[in-house]
Parts: structure tokens; sequence; C-alpha cells
């Protein structure tokens, strides 16, 4: 039985806030809403989904890499999957999973494997910032595979390697913000509301009620403080100086272009990524030769979930 859905909430999420969100995603949300709005009946049901940490590697070897999925829309506590297979992931499941895996002796490096067009801005960089300090403690590797826009860049940012293929695409270091006003909708539909209220801003962001100057200054003023604190965040995770980060004007980058400027590290394709990972533990490791061989093995064929996720 499809889950009830939140609509409330979602709409909280998708309108009045900074989103750190492609145009293109916060579009396909606001158009799912829009027909809630208008009564259509061309709706998405919402249904409970788990996204679960996967380990690489022989367990009796001592050494796992974890594989964190990060797909979908990104939002600040637990997520769900929509029909139409657009996955919801929450900044809080994601820490939750990285903890876990930072604090198993037997997982030496984490891989982030991220597919997302972003999302809210409220608790990204909260969560940005739990990376950055946890790749002090173990190796917390990017793989693109195959976009990490906006809100997931800043994720991807914050970890201690990107490495994107040559189509994956990074970057989109910008704020999004909708605000919605039925006001014309209702004139239309002989429908008036009178709205009572203290406090000069208590109504900023009603639907019912035309956007002030005031209201679009305060916006503004949200934005522009949204939109440095993630650009400076890209730029101390990334190494890059603020203005490089803004010359970015938001636009998207694939493969040797973002290498080229900063925004990523190399070139590879996802399968390619795991497994040299997985060799450079190997190797660092230095085992013996039949070890080699064996947890060679073991690693080439549980990494092929990696490859088969990307072709499904």
């Amino acid at each position: 039985m499809p889950k009830i859905m939140n609509l409330a909430h979602i709409a909280q999420m998708a309108f009045n806030q900074p989103l750190l969100a492609t145009a293109e995603l916060a579009d396909t949300v606001t158009s799912f809403l829009k027909s809630k709005i208008l009564g259509s009946t061309n709706d998405l049901m919402m249904n409970v989904g788990k996204v679960g940490v996967i380990a690489l590697g022989s367990p009796e070897d001592g050494e796992n890499i974890a594989v964190v999925p990060v797909h979908g829309i990104l939002v600040p506590r637990r997520g769900n999957i929509t029909e139409a297979c657009e996955e919801v992931m929450s900044y809080e499941l994601l820490r939750c999973q990285m903890t876990k895996a930072l604090n198993d002796d037997q997982v030496s490096e984490i891989v982030l494997d991220i597919q997302s067009g972003g999302g809210t801005a409220q608790a990204a960089f909260e969560c940005a910032e739990f990376i950055y300090q946890s790749r002090t403690i173990k190796p917390i590797r990017a793989i693109i595979n195959f976009n990490a826009y906006s809100g997931a860049y800043l994720l991807a940012s914050a970890c201690t390697e990107i490495i994107v293929s040559d189509t994956s695409g990074v970057g989109s270091i910008g704020v999004y913000q909708k605000r919605v006003d039925l006001t014309k909708m209702y004139e239309a539909n002989g429908i008036k509301i009178e709205t009572f209220f203290r406090g000069a801003r208590k109504v900023d962001f009603h639907s019912d009620m035309e956007m002030s100057k005031e209201e679009r200054a305060s916006i503004d003023a949200s934005m522009e403080l949204t939109y440095m604190k993630f650009v400076n965040a890209v730029a101390k995770y990334r190494n890059l100086s603020v203005e490089q980060v803004i010359a970015t004007e938001a636009d998207t980058f694939e493969g040797q272009q973002a290498v080229d400027l900063g925004l990523a590290d190399r070139v590879s394709t996802p399968q390619d990524a795991i497994n040299e990972i997985a060799q450079t533990i190997i190797a660092n490791q230095a085992p013996q030769t039949s070890q080699i061989t064996q947890v060679t093995s073991s690693i080439a064929i549980q990494a092929a979930h990696m490859k088969m996720t990307t072709q499904l």
C-alpha cells in the first residue's frame, strides 16, 4: 500500500527556501506539487525506500571499502523513493551511514557513489563539513556516477578525492529559490482571502499574498548569504580561490574539463575507479602473492555490483 504523502512537508522543502539544486530538479518537484495544487490526476505516489551501505572486499581480509550511495534529491531528514524512480536521500541518513563506516575497523576507505542534482540547502553545509572533517580519519572518495550537481557537488567537494568519467557532470555551484503567488488564481476564481497578522514579516512567503518589496529584498539577501556560503565552502574544500568558484557561474562541467578547472581530481569510469581504490589498499597492505590473488578476485566479483547498478 502506498505511503500517504505529507504534501505540506514536500512543499516546504520545494518553495520559500534556498535550494542547492539544478533548475531542472526544482522544476520536477514543483511540477509535481503544481498538479496537486491545481487538482490534476496525473499524480506520483511516494513509497518508502531504503539506501544501504555496500562493503566491497572479503570480510576475512580485514580491509573493506564502504560504498555509500548518494542518489536522488537531497533532503534534511529520512528520504523516500517515488513511483517514477526519483530517489530521495537525506543528509541525516548519509551521516549515519558514514559514521557506521568510520567506526568500523574493517573499513579502510569510504566511497560516495554520487548520482544527484542536489536538493535543500538546509543541513547540506553541516553534512559537507562533517565529510570534510571525517576525511582526516579515513579517505573519503567521491565517484561521480554520473552527476553531482549543486548540493551533491558540495558534498563531493568535501571528499578527499573526486573521480569523474568522461561524461560525468559536476558543478552547478549556485542557489535557487521559488516563491509561489496564488493571488491571481484566487482572483480569477472569485476567491478573496483576508489575512490578519502581527509583525510586518509574519506573512512573508504566504502564497495567498503578493510579494512586498521588503520580502523581495529579504529573499535576495538570504540568497546571497547562502550563495557565498556555498562558494566559500567549495573554495575551502577544493583549495580554490573564491574568484575561481564564482567564475563557474553555476555552470556544469564534464570529465577532463572539470579536472582542468579544479572541480575534480581525475578521470576514470566508476568501475575502474573502485577497482583502482581496492588495488591501492591491497598494495599498501603488501600481502603474499597468494593472498593478493584471493583478495583481488573477491573484490573484482563484488565490485561488479557498481557496474551492474550503473547499467540499470
